[in-house]
């Protein structure tokens, strides 16, 4: 007989867990099922990526590019993340 599911998933955390998550739901204006709900999907999302092949194609579409250039490249994102995060 197969089961049903309600989406329904009672987790316990550590305090300081719990603390964390509730913050960073206030700072969204979102709930903590919201954030725990995102990150269960990310994990979905994430499990049938290989970092180590994603890794390979990388090393592999920048072959014969400068490494200044490519850390060049990478600083000028981070910073961009960092401004918009400021924002």
């Amino acid at each position: 007989m197969p089961r049903t599911f309600n989406g329904q998933i009672h987790v316990r955390v550590p305090s300081d867990i719990h603390k964390e998550i509730a913050q960073e739901a206030f700072e969204k204006g979102t709930s903590i099922n919201g954030i725990l709900a995102q990150a269960l999907i990310a994990r979905r999302a994430l499990k049938s990526i290989d970092p180590w092949k994603s890794i390979a194609e990388v090393q592999s579409a920048n072959r014969g590019l400068e490494t200044a250039d490519i850390e060049s490249v990478i600083a000028k994102s981070v910073k961009a993340v960092r401004r918009s995060r400021r924002d």
